[in-house]
């Protein structure tokens, strides 16, 4: 079991700030789309408002990741955890970048704060 806690922790810590290097280059350079589609009905959308749920979704998990490896004990149930915490914020990924159902929920909220003189 303990040789299993760094290399899976890191890796996904590793992967987790992948993703959010990709978000903020996205973000930055306002790049959006609405062509990623794969398969059959499944489709990704990018926009501005999911990028920026995406970025700091992201980057609280982030930071609950490097917390949880500086200072949890690495007892059963540690890799369980940060396993859980990467599927979890996958579905915070998916669920931002899933078009209508994240926008009829987040989009009022965003688009007020975007038109409001907050600037990211």
């Amino acid at each position: 079991m303990n040789r299993l806690t760094k290399p899976v922790s890191y890796s996904l810590i590793a992967s987790l700030g992948f993703s959010e290097l990709i978000n903020f280059i996205l973000f930055k350079e306002n790049i959006a789309g609405h062509d990623l589609i794969f398969g059959g009905n499944f489709e990704l959308v990018v926009d501005r408002p999911a990028l920026l749920v995406a970025e700091s979704i992201g980057f609280l998990f982030l930071l609950i990741m490097l917390f949880s490896v500086a200072k949890l004990k690495r007892r059963s149930g540690y890799v369980r955890y940060f396993v859980f915490l990467g599927f979890l914020s996958g579905f915070v990924y998916l669920f931002s970048f899933s078009g209508s159902l994240f926008h009829n929920f987040y989009d009022p909220l965003i688009s007020y704060i975007d038109k409001a003189t907050i600037s990211f």
